[in-house]
């Protein structure tokens, strides 16, 4: 496995890969990995292709009031657990040079950004596309690997990639839940034990929500008491529970194409998570 900061450097070692007929596939991370990190390497191993993992915590997807100073940076073990799964070469870019690098495309924005974390999280997805478009200039992947957990990230991504026409598949892979059912997430480290296990009935609820909500009476009504019940058990905000369409359009009748999403806050620690109907 090659560790390689330098974008320059990184070119000549996947132009020679290329040039040996190997395909390139990128996940792109913040670090603080789990195993829902490490089940995009998984997936993009199968595909025997070079697997490049790039860490970078983007400061430009921070509001200025989040948690970017504080957020975990565990490059030492993460660079052992991505040796044990087969990561061929982790990117750490030097922040000055892939904040400074430039690409020929402008990024679009989508009206799909404005909706569940964008109201709330202004900053969140022109940073993310920022970061990302950077990365799929440098690196030129054939595929990138997402999580369903960001779903609306996902969609942004994927849209994105194919406004502008780019040579990239975008490939979503199941959410990684732990034994209680809670989505894996870097910022489930910042709950406390109390914290933690108000997390784990939000899923709970979230579970029951589906054979509720396929009966088609009185949704908002249905959400509305989850909600209620949500901060009675220790829930501090809920930014959002609603039901859309799987490609984030206002629904017109429940379908299996629907999804459950939610964004809550416990304490300071902000989860999300999403479910199909």
């Amino acid at each position: 496995m090659k560790l390689v900061k330098s974008i320059k450097y990184l070119n000549k070692i996947l132009d020679r890969y290329r040039s040996d007929g190997f395909k390139i596939h990128l996940t792109p991370t913040m670090g603080a990995l789990h195993a829902g990190h490490l089940k995009l390497v998984k997936e993009s191993k199968k595909l025997k292709s070079i697997v490049v993992v790039s860490i970078f915590v983007n400061p430009t997807q921070f509001g200025p009031k989040e948690d970017y100073k504080d957020y975990p940076r565990t490059l030492k073990n993460d660079l052992k657990v991505l040796k044990k799964y087969g990561a061929d070469i982790v990117f750490t870019p030097i922040q000055k040079q892939i904040l400074s690098h430039k690409t020929k495309h402008n990024c679009p924005q989508f009206a799909i950004e404005k909706r569940l974390c964008g109201k709330s999280r202004p900053n969140y997805f022109p940073g993310v596309k920022n970061i990302v478009l950077k990365l799929f200039d440098i690196v030129q992947p054939d595929a990138a690997f997402f999580g369903e957990k960001d779903y609306q990230q996902y969609l942004v991504i994927k849209k994105m990639t194919e406004s502008l026409k780019l040579n990239t598949r975008i490939i979503c892979v199941k959410t990684v839940r732990d034994r209680n059912g809670l989505p894996l997430s870097s910022r489930n480290s910042y709950l406390s034990g109390q914290e933690f296990k108000i997390a784990i009935k939000i899923n709970k609820l979230l579970k029951k929500l589906p054979p509720l909500i396929r009966t088609k009476l009185k949704i908002n009504k249905i959400l509305n008491h989850t909600k209620k019940v949500l901060i009675d058990h220790g829930v501090d905000k809920i930014d959002y529970l609603t039901v859309l369409n799987d490609d984030l359009s206002v629904r017109k009748k429940i379908s299996d194409k629907s999804r459950i999403f939610i964004a809550a806050k416990i304490g300071n620690t902000r989860l999300i998570d999403n479910i199909k109907i």
